[in-house]
């Protein structure tokens, strides 16, 4: 009996023991980082971002595409690059669910420490994965990381191409200061791609569906990811991102997705979060007047009208500011647009006519997720 009791107790040290081997190989399996990518319809630019973000990538980082029921080749195209890397795992939604809840399902099948959101036309820098692990591993604890961000026209063709869209940080930062971090960060302020969100932080948001409709529900989810005055907060300052830059008008009303909704995200920020509000005023006020004016200028350009400038108006007639750089382009002939829009598109070796970017999207995959 002795004997038996002690043979049970020297196997049920080695199954403990067992289990503890197994959950270390478990977590040492663990990716860091998830890169979730929500596309619908992206054949004609997830190729070139994925020829660029996979080469980059080893057992540290997942790669997640849920596909939002697409009717172009985007499955196949998925399919050829799982014969080559075994960590790019896809899932085609039986119907189109909506632009949110497929964000929401990226972040909700992640098995990273870190999530980062990726568009489908936008690019992971080269060299950009080593320095957000590198920046990881240095601070595991970060709420939320900025990524610096530059742009590109047409196809991206290497970093030092890229528009450059100032300040830069000069080195990384990690810091508690909200003021900081949006000195650096506010001009991609609601740009899905220029952010990653550390996992246990999404998990503590309450119900992040509560956001959907805002039009910027993957700007709730940061902010609320840097939510706590000890909440550690990054930058990684080499330029991580190519975003792309599009001469086609917007599939949306500008005027109500930067307009009135970005307003409210602003809002949300001071109130409930901690955000300055003398910043974050100035930072829509400048956002509001660049974007404004190109709508502006685009839509005159192409005949192709789907921004409210009486909402716009609205929206800005209190800022000095637009009365000098936005308002007065209302009243730019539109033959005098289309011409200069002409010359700017032969300088630049753009061809085919201006359409509508993405018509049978959502109507916000640029600004409002």
């Amino acid at each position: 009996m002795g004997n038996n009791q002690s043979i049970y107790f020297d196997n049920r040290d080695a199954v403990v023991k067992d289990s503890k081997r197994m959950e270390q190989i478990k977590m040492s399996s663990k990716p860091i980082l998830t890169i979730g990518i929500p596309t619908y319809n992206g054949s004609k630019t997830i190729r070139n971002m994925l020829d660029i973000l996979l080469p980059q990538c080893d057992s540290r980082v997942e790669v997640f595409v849920s596909d939002n029921c697409s009717t172009d080749s985007t499955p196949e195209i998925i399919r050829q690059y799982q014969k080559t890397y075994t960590n790019v795992t896809y899932s085609k939604n039986e119907t189109n669910i909506g632009t949110d809840r497929n964000i929401i399902k990226c972040f909700e099948r992640a098995a990273g420490d870190f999530v980062w959101l990726l568009s489908d036309d936008d690019i992971a820098i080269e060299g950009s994965i080593k320095e957000i692990l590198d920046l990881i591993k240095q601070h595991q604890d970060l709420g939320l990381i900025y990524l610096t961000t530059v742009h590109f026209r047409g196809k991206y063709t290497g970093a030092k191409n890229c528009q450059v869209r100032k300040p830069i940080a000069e080195k990384n930062i990690c810091t508690t200061d909200k003021n900081t971090f949006m000195y650096y960060a506010g001009k991609d302020w609601g740009f899905m791609s220029s952010f990653i969100c550390n996992s246990r932080k999404y998990r503590e948001i309450d119900n992040p569906m509560q956001y959907a409709g805002t039009l910027w529900l993957q700007s709730y989810i940061h902010t609320l990811c840097a939510m706590g005055d000890s909440t550690l907060i990054g930058i990684v300052s080499k330029p991580c991102v190519g975003a792309g830059i599009y001469v086609n008008t917007a599939n949306f009303d500008s005027a109500q997705v930067n307009g009135v909704a970005y307003k409210k995200l602003l809002d949300f920020m001071v109130s409930d979060v901690g955000f300055d509000k003398k910043q974050l005023e100035d930072l829509y006020c400048w956002r509001m007047c660049l974007l404004g004016r190109h709508d502006v200028l685009k839509e005159k350009a192409s005949g192709q009208h789907k921004l409210n400038k009486k909402l716009l108006f609205e929206c800005m007639w209190k800022y000095p500011k637009a009365w000098v750089t936005l308002f007065p382009f209302y009243l730019v002939p539109d033959w005098l647009c289309i011409d200069a829009m002409k010359l700017y598109r032969k300088h630049r070796g753009i061809k085919g006519e201006i359409t509508i970017n993405r018509p049978n999207d959502s109507g916000n995959e640029r600004y409002g997720g």
